[in-house]
């Protein structure tokens, strides 16, 4: 069988198991146990080699490494057994990995209560996904929050999880695809545990910090371009996507997270970012875009719309990159 193929059916299983399962909420989710893993080699490395950035250097590498490697070579031992339980094991790697499903439900559970008129529901579905203070949000701010939301996590939970895992199957076949998601899915995790600016994690959490804008990078950047065809495939504005991606790229303190929020803020035709009040204080982060200040419901449910076309282009995009690669 080609190889293709099995890369093929790696994202269909992923894809299909999102669609049917989303993310399950349980301790024994491997993102969970992951988890407390890590913190165990946090504690261990704190230890032995103290707080510092050489410490969480040693306790990302541990951390990362060891799941990287284990999800390496149990598809690499199924692949051998099987060619039909490495791809699967593959395609269970990637779904870990994404949140489409989850992504979109939190959106349609905040718009559901703003439809009904609960502001209170709305904003407590919010509080959910974000860090800033909901409690007195208009509409228009919950909706801004949420887009912001979708705008930034359809990079970080979707898009550069298949990207990995693509550029892991060009490396390593379909041990290499399950190795690259469960890399970034680690990575991912690693930056919201150590990630923080705390004094307990400013120094030992940098590397993982780091290490997290460096492999969004790409992704972030060709999330926008899968923006704009997904609004022009929606008679959105992709040019406006492309303008304000651009014109806001470093508009955020993350190198990555406007490259998707400013896109969409273009595509909609809105405005998102501003003052933004968080329990530590309040961020004086610049407008992206310079459409509607007054956002509603409907902007929420185009949206929706714009992130599922968009990741659905970009693992279109993805696919056929490296059926181009595997044919040279």
């Amino acid at each position: 069988m080609h190889a293709m193929t099995f890369l093929i059916l790696i994202f269909a299983i992923a894809f299909l198991l999102d669609l049917l399962f989303g993310d399950p909420h349980s301790q024994f989710h491997p993102v969970a146990l992951f988890g407390r893993f890590a913190g165990v080699v946090e504690l261990l490395c704190r230890f032995q080699f103290g707080n510092g950035v050489k410490s969480g250097f040693i306790a990302w590498f541990i951390s990362v490494g060891v799941v990287t490697g284990l999800a390496f070579g149990i598809t690499w031992i199924l692949s051998a057994l099987s060619w039909v339980s490495g791809v699967a094991a593959a395609g269970a790697c990637l779904y870990v990995s994404i949140a489409m499903r989850s992504l979109l439900e939190h959106s349609v559970r905040i718009r559901n209560a703003l439809e009904r008129k609960d502001l209170y529901g709305a904003r407590c579905a919010l509080g959910m996904i974000v860090s800033r203070k909901t409690g007195s949000l208009s509409e228009s701010d919950i909706v801004r929050g949420a887009i912001e939301s979708i705008g930034e996590n359809l990079i970080d939970a979707v898009n550069s999880a298949c990207f990995w895992t693509v550029l892991g199957f060009l490396a390593g076949g379909v041990p290499g695809a399950a190795a690259g998601a469960i890399f970034l899915r680690a990575v991912n995790t690693l930056d919201a545990c150590w990630g923080y600016k705390s004094e307990h994690y400013l120094k030992f959490g940098k590397v993982a910090a780091r290490m997290d804008d460096v492999l969004h990078w790409i992704p972030a950047r060709l999330t926008a371009l899968a923006v704009a065809a997904a609004a022009l495939g929606l008679g959105l504005r992709p040019v406006e996507a492309l303008k304000m991606a651009w014109r806001h790229r470093k508009d955020h303190p993350s190198p990555n997270s406007c490259w998707g929020m400013a896109a969409f803020a273009g595509a909609l035709g809105i405005r998102l970012g501003g003052p933004t009040e968080y329990s530590d204080g309040r961020e004086e982060y610049p407008y992206w875009g310079n459409g509607r200040k007054e956002l509603n419901v409907n902007d929420l449910k185009l949206a929706e719309q714009l992130a599922l076309l968009a990741a659905m282009i970009f693992a279109i995009f993805l696919l056929g990159v490296g059926l181009c690669l595997l044919k040279h």
